[in-house]
């Protein structure tokens, strides 16, 4: 493979049996950090909007809004492929806007593809992966069910999440998400199609798995309060503030 992946050398990693590491990032310096350490595929999540700008609604952010973290994410990145979401609103505005926004991220920011979000959506939004494909723009469609809960593994939930995998693989998609299933429907759906199948959910049976990498860390304001052994870089980071602070106040800077 060359020195920069392409989202050709993310689908031969499946036909290798080699594992795809993504990290959902925000920002550059989070992007340059999962990079140093090995990560496949960038992701920059439409859930900046609720993490990084307080918005309380997944509809709320505009594609105008996602381009400055695009563009963050994509001067940090060295090697690995670069995804920027499709957000939802957009999505929803049908294919003709997103046709329009395919063409931004890929022409004028330079993103390797993009993510359509359908989960639970499908039969409506299905025209919105057409969309991108048509534009000719790589697209990597999300399906399955909305993560809370236990994961997903009913007969129906089985059939409803092989229909869709296999339209979108028809439909041109290069990857896929797949959200809040069991290992077994991972395991399954991952062996049945031809592209990489990949989730946040998943265990080794999947193509690889994605991390939201300030969850990862524990880069979240509620995790001050949290009484774990798990990552907390929220409190470090507290303890770091609150003693500089303190000395300004104490004036002994």
């Amino acid at each position: 493979m060359n020195d920069q992946l392409t989202v050709s050398d993310l689908q031969q990693m499946k036909r290798d049996g080699k594992k795809i590491a993504a990290a959902v990032v925000y920002e550059y310096q989070m992007a340059r950090i999962c990079e140093e350490a090995g990560a496949d595929l960038l992701s920059v999540g439409d859930s900046v909007g609720r993490t990084f700008l307080g918005q309380g609604v997944a509809d709320e952010l505009t594609v105008e809004e996602m381009l400055p973290f695009a563009r963050a994410v994509i001067a940090a990145r060295r090697r690995a492929v670069v995804s920027v979401d499709m957000p939802t609103a957009t999505c929803k505005a049908g294919p003709v806007a997103v046709e329009k926004a395919a063409r931004l991220l890929r022409d004028e920011i330079g993103a390797n593809m993009t993510k359509v979000d359908i989960r639970e959506l499908e039969e409506e939004l299905f025209d919105v992966v057409r969309a991108v494909v048509e534009t000719g723009f790589v697209v990597y469609p999300q399906i399955g069910f909305q993560v809370g809960g236990e994961p997903h593994n009913s007969a129906a939930d089985r059939e409803h999440v092989f229909k869709w995998a296999h339209a979108v693989e028809d439909a041109g998609a290069s990857i896929l998400d797949l959200t809040n299933v069991s290992h077994e429907i991972y395991a399954e759906v991952s062996k049945s199609l031809r592209i990489p199948v990949i989730g946040g959910q998943t265990g080794s049976e999947a193509d690889g798995r994605i991390y939201v990498s300030y969850a990862l860390v524990g880069y979240r304001a509620e995790r001050l309060s949290a009484d774990d052994q798990l990552p907390n870089a929220a409190k470090y980071m507290y303890d770091v503030a609150k003693a500089a602070i303190g000395n300004v106040h104490a004036g002994s800077w």
